[in-house]
């Protein structure tokens, strides 16, 4: 398999992504094209034992900043690493693109050079989201803030597919979120998505679930607008930061506290785990006529060897072609319906 990362994607390039490559293709014997500043990527490589690892560098020029206007700094700056990137695995030479850059502009990009799949609504930006049971997948996540009730219904299908290579599922729960259990629920996005769910459901759909439903693991895939998807993962992760915050303060404010806190080390240590949820570190930009993941812009290279991994699982697992057809047989079927009609 060959991927191509973004070298010069998040804060810490590109010394955490090349240590990440090195990581991955040692141990998986795969091919990772590094793309970015060749000297700035050749300068990191010469610190790490390559021997016998494919990792060919890829020129690219330009660099967008995490801080410019993604939109304008992807068609102004043609040679950044994420439009050269994508470039390559449209050119066949490689079979997917991850990146821990600027999402928005990694979007522009994905659109720019892959095109939507045709019949595609909107690219969705989805990841997987820690519940009580383990994982759901959540989505939009920050791609679209201002959406449409037949995209959300295309992206229950999608997100379907995504999630079963993901999850493990086979017939996975979809859900709309709203502010109540009950069917009706909902601004009149999700009022009017409900409809449309009703009238073009192929899926396991549950109908919608309230923050409390998702976070409790009572759905496997949760559609939301992405405005409200990407509030929603930053609040959680602030509440998350809050929470350990507080805990660490009380604990270290008495000395008995602190000896209780070094017995439950190891239980910290797996919440801890479970919240950040590593193996499951990229998401997923689903609907373009290429594979694109995203990773935190945070990421250190152990979250961006698990984003290499997550990426390889996806091309193995043939979400983009089901993605295709799936698209495809919904649009027949609409087609069908119009004629009877």
């Amino acid at each position: 398999m060959r991927l191509v990362l973004d070298a010069m994607g998040g804060d810490f390039a590109p010394a955490e992504t090349v240590a990440a490559a090195v990581k991955y293709a040692r141990e998986t014997n795969y091919t990772v094209l590094l793309v970015g500043d060749e000297a700035a990527v050749r300068q990191e490589l010469e610190k790490h034992d390559t021997a016998n690892l494919d990792l060919p560098i890829i020129h690219a020029a330009d660099a967008v900043g995490m801080d410019e206007e993604p939109a304008m700094a992807v068609r102004r700056k043609k040679h950044n690493p994420m439009v050269v990137g994508m470039q390559l695995v449209k050119a066949g030479h490689a079979d997917a693109f991850c990146s821990m850059g600027n999402t928005g502009a990694v979007l522009t990009a994905g659109h720019m050079v892959f095109r939507r799949i045709r019949g595609v609504h909107r690219a969705v930006l989805t990841i997987p989201f820690p519940n009580a049971q383990g994982l759901h997948v959540f989505g939009d996540v920050g791609a679209n803030s201002d959406c449409r009730p037949e995209w959300l219904v295309q992206w229950a299908h999608m997100l379907a597919i995504y999630a079963k290579p993901v999850l493990g599922i086979e017939e996975p729960r979809v859900a709309f979120l709203a502010n109540g259990e009950e069917m009706g629920k909902g601004n009149q996005l999700i009022k009017t998505a409900q409809v449309l769910m009703a009238q073009r459901n192929h899926l396991n759909y549950i109908g919608v679930v309230e923050p409390k439903e998702m976070m409790a693991g009572q759905a496997d895939v949760v559609i939301t607008d992405g405005f409200t998807g990407n509030i929603l993962v930053k609040q959680s992760e602030a509440v998350a930061n809050f929470i350990f915050q507080i805990l660490k303060e009380e604990i270290m404010a008495q000395t008995r506290t602190k000896v209780g806190a070094a017995l439950a080390r190891p239980a910290f240590r797996a919440a801890l785990e479970r919240l950040t949820n590593r193996e499951h570190s990229a998401g997923l930009l689903l609907g373009l006529n290429g594979l694109v993941t995203v990773g935190h812009g945070r990421s250190k290279r152990e979250d961006i060897y698990y984003a290499l991994h997550t990426t390889a699982r996806l091309v193995e697992a043939d979400v983009l072609e089901k993605t295709r057809n799936k698209i495809e047989s919904l649009l027949h079927l609409t087609a069908s319906r119009e004629n009877v009609l």
